[in-house]
């Protein structure tokens, strides 16, 4: 076989990537969750390829960002549920749990956690050091005129 300086394709790998494998089985949870075969789901999306699609679900390809976008967008979830993993503690299960919610209950849960937190700006001023106070700098008269004296 000759090398000429390019791979036609990228051979896919052989093990799995840990991450790509949580998000590949994510993908497939919310596949199932909406009642989608992988076919339906690589044809309705641009992503095109059961082969591909299987691949990202069994770890052996890394997702890109479009390819995350494209499969969110066509079952109906944000980027973010893909790489969301509820049975990884109590915060990503609350995260997968919105999905579920209508606009107005979140906009009514995010108002009362941020009256619990209280005002965000003095928790930002409490945790930002004190601004540093500015050397004086001479300008460029005072140096010319300081260079004039000497000589």
């Amino acid at each position: 076989m000759r090398d000429f300086g390019y791979r036609a394709h990228m051979p896919r790998r052989r093990e799995p990537d840990p991450f790509a494998l949580q998000v590949g089985v994510r993908i497939r949870q919310l596949r199932e969750e909406q009642g989608l075969t992988m076919e339906k789901l690589a044809f309705e999306s641009e992503l095109g390829s059961k082969g591909h699609l299987s691949n990202l679900e069994r770890g052996l390809a890394r997702p890109t960002i479009h390819t995350l976008k494209v499969l969110a967008e066509r079952l109906e979830v944000d980027v973010l549920d893909l790489l969301t993993f509820p049975d990884q503690g109590d915060r990503q299960k609350l995260v997968d749990l919105t999905r579920h919610l209508g606009r107005g209950t979140i906009r009514k849960l995010l108002k009362d956690i941020l009256q619990d937190m209280g005002p965000l700006e003095s928790t930002k001023e409490a945790a930002a050091p004190p601004p540093k106070k500015a050397a004086k700098r001479k300008s460029a008269p005072a140096k010319a005129r300081k260079k004039k004296r000497s000589s």
